[in-house]
């Protein structure tokens, strides 16, 4: 970025972050109604996910979770059961959700192949939302393919720490991201 252009975009942040702040601790303040309001049609989808899109990573993980349970029928269970998040048609899954970053990637984070069920991703963005459904057999095939990383740092898998939490970045406009939506893309769960 040349010099001129960033002072401006500093001068531009400066008289805008006062007003950026309140939208922020607005979308804080209407969280716990966000999925209501989604369900009931007070918002439409796309706003749904515009609003919580403000929230910390962690925040809007668990609203958008929450959000699809709910719109899907799922049941919540137990984390201690190490069979995902969620049960629906005795089916067991995972939820992972990510925005698209400045990259144009999703990224797929915590992992957990230890655990006895099935994959929900989704690729959430102001506009849309991409549903990709991976058996457990498929998000292993995956992660040797997309050359998984550790999510935290550490070691990989070995025999030695067999519950390493892996992560995955997916493209957007990529050969991956064509195959996946082949393959994995689905509007509703079975």
């Amino acid at each position: 970025m040349k010099q001129n252009d960033i002072q401006k975009t500093i001068r531009y942040i400066l008289k805008n972050i006062d007003d950026s702040k309140r939208v922020i601790e607005a979308a804080y303040e209407i969280r716990g109604n966000l999925i209501d309001l989604a369900l009931n049609g007070r918002i439409a989808e796309p706003e749904f996910y515009k609003i919580s899109s403000l929230l910390t990573p962690q925040s809007r993980s668990l609203i958008w979770q929450n959000y699809f349970m709910a719109k899907h029928n799922c049941k919540s269970i137990n984390r201690n059961e190490n069979k995902g998040d969620f049960e629906k048609n005795g089916m067991f899954y995972e939820y992972k959700a990510s925005g698209y970053n400045r990259n144009n990637a999703v990224n797929i984070i915590q992992i957990r192949l230890w655990q006895n069920c099935d994959y929900v991703i989704q690729a959430i963005s102001d506009e849309s939302v991409v549903t990709f459904v991976l058996t457990r057999r498929q998000m292993e095939e995956e992660t040797k393919r997309l050359k998984t990383s550790s999510a935290h740092g550490t070691p990989a898998v070995t025999s030695v720490n067999p519950r390493n939490e892996l992560r995955v970045t997916l493209r957007r406009d990529s050969e991956d991201w064509d195959r996946w939506m082949k393959r994995y893309h689905r509007d509703a769960l079975a």
